[in-house]
């Protein structure tokens, strides 16, 4: 052989590597895991590292590996009169979980075999999207329903009330039809406040914004609960931030979130504790340029189960026999027309605390 055809021939090796490094990069840089599988074994022949990374496991490990749920690609494939078919799996990651993808199918012929080519992307958070979509749309419709039912009931239920009131003055204490009658009139009483309370949540007011010092608010919702506290053994301690800035508040709709929270905290407390509430100033935001005024409620109540954390913000959800299931929901809403946050921590079995952040405005009086 020539030397110059020898050179040829080691160009064009040469230019066949770059060609062969080029594909490799290509496939394992691949936006979309990759995978090549193939059919009747369901082995993996071939995978990029993103296909690996979804499934937490080493490339080496995955290859080989069999993924039973290729069967229904290879099955839509063989009936399909498309080349490629589009289709979900849920796979099994390496802590056991269960990783919904979106694959893209195709079959691919290599040397004489035919095999599975198949992109996929994992969609797992666009799932739990969907569901909560869907979560919120049933909250709306249920809070809609609610709100429709609650007000047809208001008018048979003034009724009922009115009637019950006069039957009860045509009995003396001690007759035992007093006691019914009496006992009929407090379920009549607490199912008009599930109505007004249901109705509140479903069509809640616009706030009346004005300037608000949150230390003095505290104060006056303290002796609006004061007989609910006393009638349990309730130490209440205050710590107040004596340079609190003022906030720009509805002062109503703020002292309804404060006595949710302090009676949330009073019905914690079995016969004794304490109920502490502490307020300061707390830096937020990208480079700490806003400020939140913080009113820290805290117990040393029975606390909160952790499978009930993430769900005491649902509208009905509640664990008091005597309870509606609005009171968090409605303070969660009061605070986020304000632009504010609550957050909470808590224990089971040492206790809970709130922490309600509203923001301060450069425009509020600072005292």
């Amino acid at each position: 052989m020539k030397s110059e055809d020898k050179e040829h021939l080691k160009e064009q090796l040469h230019q066949t590597e770059k060609q062969l490094l080029w594909y490799k990069s290509f496939f394992d840089n691949a936006t979309d895991a990759v995978f090549i599988v193939q059919p009747k074994t369901w082995s993996v022949l071939d995978v990029n590292e993103y296909a690996a990374q979804i499934l937490g496991m080493s490339r080496n490990d995955l290859l080989g590996e069999i993924l039973p749920q290729f069967r229904r690609i290879f099955k839509l494939l063989s009936k399909s009169n498309s080349t490629i078919v589009l289709s979900e799996l849920s796979l099994e990651n390496n802590s056991g979980e269960q990783v919904m993808v979106e694959v893209s199918a195709r079959f691919m012929k290599f040397d004489g075999s035919e095999l599975i080519l198949a992109l996929a992307r994992d969609v797992s958070e666009q799932h739990a999207l969907t569901d909560k979509l869907v979560h919120a749309d049933k909250l709306v419709l249920l809070g809609q329903l609610s709100a429709g039912v609650a007000h047809e009931i208001r008018n048979p239920l003034a009724a009922v009330n009115l009637n019950l009131q006069v039957l009860k003055r045509r009995f003396t204490p001690e007759a035992p039809e007093y006691e019914f009658i009496d006992t009929a009139l407090q379920g009549v009483d607490r199912i008009s406040r599930i109505v007004e309370v249901t109705l509140n949540f479903s069509r809640p007011a616009m706030p009346d914004i004005k300037d608000v010092q949150l230390n003095s608010l505290i104060v006056n919702t303290l002796e609006l609960v004061t007989a609910m506290i006393k009638r349990k053994e309730i130490k209440v301690e205050l710590k107040f931030d004596e340079s609190l800035p003022h906030i720009a508040a509805d002062s109503k709709q703020i002292q309804q979130v404060l006595v949710n929270l302090i009676t949330n905290a009073s019905d914690a407390i079995k016969i004794k504790g304490i109920i502490k509430i502490e307020t300061y100033t707390e830096k937020f935001g990208k480079n700490s340029e806003g400020r939140y005024a913080v009113a820290a409620i805290s117990d040393n109540g029975i606390g909160i189960m952790p499978e009930d954390l993430t769900k005491i913000f649902n509208p009905f959800f509640t664990r008091k026999a005597d309870g509606t299931g609005l009171g968090l929901p409605i303070t969660q809403r009061i605070l986020h027309q304000h632009s504010g946050i609550i957050d909470v921590e808590s224990s089971f079995g040492i206790g809970t605390t709130f922490y309600i952040k509203l923001p301060v405005h450069n425009q509020t009086k600072n005292k």
